[in-house]
C-alpha cells in the first residue's frame, strides 16, 4: 500500500484545479488529452473530486479553522527512543543545587558569616561562646543562691520554733530539757 502525504495547500491546490471550468477564451483551446495522459500524478483526481463535492464531515461554526489528521505509524516505545540500555549507566546531572547557585551568586569575602568577614566573624563566635558560658555560670550561682537562700530560711523557721519551745517550757517551769 503507497501512502502519499500532500501538504493541505497542495491538496486544495489540485482540487481546485479538477473541480475549475474550462476557462473562454477567444482562441479555441486544443484538446489536452494527450497531456493528460503523459502526467502520471500520485493522486488520483476523481477521487479528489467526489472528496470535494461530498458535504463536510465536520462542521465548523465561526471564524475558527479545524484541522485533523491521521497518521499511520508504528507506536514508538521508550526502548526505540533512547535505545535499549537506556536504564544501565550514570544518570546525568541534573539541575544546580541551592548551595551551588548560592557559591555561583556570592562573592568570596561575604561567604563566611553573613553580615560579617571571615575575621569578624570568628570574633562574634568567640565573643559568643564567652557569653554562652558565663551565663551558663550566672544560672548556676543563681540555683545555689536559691538553694542556699533556702536552707538559710529553714535554719532560721528551725531556731525560732526551739526558741519558742524554750520561752513556753520557762513559763511552764520546766527544765531546759
Amino acid at each position: 500500500m503507497n501512502v502519499v502525504f500532500l501538504k493541505i495547500p497542495t491538496l486544495v491546490l489540485l482540487a481546485s484545479l479538477a473541480s475549475a471550468p474550462q476557462q473562454l477564451s477567444a482562441e479555441p483551446q486544443a484538446p489536452q488529452t494527450a497531456n493528460r495522459e503523459q502526467v502520471d500524478l500520485p493522486v488520483s483526481l476523481p477521487k479528489i473530486k467526489e472528496a470535494v463535492s461530498r458535504a463536510p464531515a465536520i462542521r465548523t461554526e465561526g471564524t475558527r479553522p479545524v484541522f485533523r489528521i491521521e497518521v499511520i505509524a508504528k507506536k514508538l516505545s521508550i526502548v526505540d527512543i533512547l535505545g535499549k540500555d537506556y536504564l544501565i549507566g550514570p544518570v546525568p546531572y541534573g539541575g544546580m543545587t541551592h548551595q551551588e547557585f548560592l557559591n555561583m551568586v556570592t562573592p568570596v569575602e561575604f561567604r563566611g558569616y553573613s553580615m560579617f568577614s571571615n575575621t569578624e566573624g570568628m570574633m562574634v563566635a568567640a565573643t559568643s561562646v564567652a557569653m554562652q558560658w558565663a551565663l551558663m555560670k550566672a544560672v548556676d550561682k543563681l540555683r545555689n543562691a536559691r538553694t542556699e537562700h533556702a536552707k538559710e530560711a529553714a535554719r532560721k523557721e528551725v531556731l525560732e520554733a526551739m526558741n519558742q519551745l524554750e520561752e513556753a517550757r520557762k513559763k511552764a517551769g520546766l527544765s531546759k530539757k
